[in-house]
Order: C-alpha cells, then structure tokens, then sequence
C-alpha cells in the first residue's frame, strides 16, 4: 500500500461521514452477487451530486479483509485468496455530474468458467474517490506557493456468493473476563460455515440469588467465511453486587439454532 492509499484509508471514516457526505451520495454501499460458474450479473450504483458544483469521480477497485476484532485492512485489487476483484467491471472509471443531478453505472461481475471459481464466496472493494481539487493556496513565506489538495473516497462492499455456497453454521467458542479491565468481556466465535454472517449477540445476565434477568444491548457485526471474530463489551456500572449467570447467545441464521455459551462472574 502506498502512502496516497495510506492516507486515504485512514480518513476513510472521517470522508464519508463528513466532507463527502455533504458532495456526493453513493447508493447502494453493498453489491451482492450471486452468479454461477461462467455467468455475467449486473448491478446498479447511483452516485449524486448534493453539492452545488459539478463533480468528477474515479472508480477502481481494491482487496480487503476485516480482522478479527472487525477493522478494516485494505490491499490492491486481486491480492488477496478471496478476491473477486478482477472479475468486476464498471461501465466507465470516470463520472462526472452536474450539480443536483445523478448518474447510474452499471457494475458487471463475471465468473469465470471454471469449477475452482464458484467454490467459495468471494469479495471485493469498489472505490469512488473524487477527482483532486484545490481548495487553498498559500506562501510559505519564502516565495513559494503552495496547494491544499482534498481527496475523498467511499467504500462499496461487493459480495460474490455462488448459489451453492449456502452453509450458514457457526461456534461461539469463549465468553471471557477482561483480566486487565474490571468490567469488560470478550465474547470470541467462529464462522464455520461456507458463507458471510450477519450476526446479533444477544447477552444475558440472570442473578443466581434472586432470579433477576438484565439484558444487555444487542450487538450486530457481520464475518467472513473461516474467519473468527472476538466482540468486546463493558456491563453497565448500575449493575448490582452478586453472582450471575452470564449468557450470550449467538443468533446468525434464520435456519440454524442459536449458538450459547455460558459464563458464571461474581461481581464484588
């Protein structure tokens, strides 16, 4: 990764948020596909210009992998085993728009025809970044001037998932005390299956005297294939003293059972 493309990962969050938000709306911000071994789908981007000045934005493409506490780590385009990068098509990598007004890009994926190709799901990153504008100059006070330079980049998460990669199965392996910080959980699973989960924790405290359930806010996060992913959470302060039942329960599938794990604290 470069340092332009350090740079831009870094204020990823702040781009869409922010600045970009108030320039441009990009929807949808995730291409499923579903193609078969050697077969074309199209899927449709809208990007407008909210903005009061006309617009020019580059498309590309890029790898990336969501580790296992759920950050982002981004890589160029086909790097990385499970990308479908190079399979990705967008009818132009140049867009310009008026101000007010939108514009619609076609975004092919195509498989190719080979078994290897539709035996696992597959992902990739379309990038709409702006084309560099100036926005201030100066000097630097010896006679130099110089330009400040915007640049702003959203993410769209593409997903390829052929029609038989359909396994949803996944193993909660650990609910665990934080041993340096009173208070905090980590919940820890594994996506087992063939497919991307989306998945909602579910935590449950029941107290062993009395017989009082406090249930703790859900917590929603999505994992990839073969991958695990460890979920941090702090318990209220309000909580009172005692020993509890501590349940977290692992819904990721309208088809499959929840998974559970169960934990006994004792708070002093």
């Amino acid at each position: 990764m470069n340092f332009k493309s350090l740079l831009l990962t870094c204020s990823f969050a702040l781009s869409v948020s922010f600045s970009l938000a108030q320039r441009v709306s990009v929807y949808p911000t995730m291409l499923h596909y579903n193609a078969n071994i050697g077969q074309s789908s199209v899927q449709t981007l809208t990007m407008t210009n909210m903005s009061d000045k006309k617009q020019a934005f580059k498309l590309s493409l890029g790898d990336w992998e969501r580790d296992s506490v759920g950050n982002h780590r981004y890589f160029s385009a086909a790097t990385t085993s499970r990308s479908c990068a190079e399979w990705i098509k967008p009818e132009t990598d140049f867009v310009e728009i008026e101000p007010g007004q939108a514009k619609t890009v076609r975004i092919a994926l195509n498989v190719p025809p080979t078994p290897e190709a539709v035996k696992e799901a597959k992902w990739a990153m379309l990038f709409v970044e702006n084309a560099m504008e100036q926005v201030g100059s100066g000097n630097n006070g010896k006679g130099v001037n110089t330009t400040v330079m915007e640049v702003y980049r959203i993410g769209i998460h593409i997903y390829q998932t052929p029609p038989q990669v359909n396994q949803d199965a996944a193993r909660a392996i650990s609910l665990k005390a934080d041993p340096a910080k009173k208070g905090t959980y980590h919940f820890t699973m594994a996506n087992t299956g063939n497919t991307m989960l989306d998945c909602k924790l579910r935590l449950e405290m029941t107290d062993m005297e009395n017989g009082k359930v406090i249930n703790l806010p859900t917590v929603e996060f999505p994992v990839f294939p073969d991958a695990k992913r460890t979920v941090d959470f702090t318990l209220p302060a309000e909580v009172p003293r005692g020993k509890y039942s501590f349940i977290a329960l692992l819904d990721y599938s309208e088809s499959m059972p929840l998974e559970a794990i169960e934990a006994i604290i004792d708070i002093k």
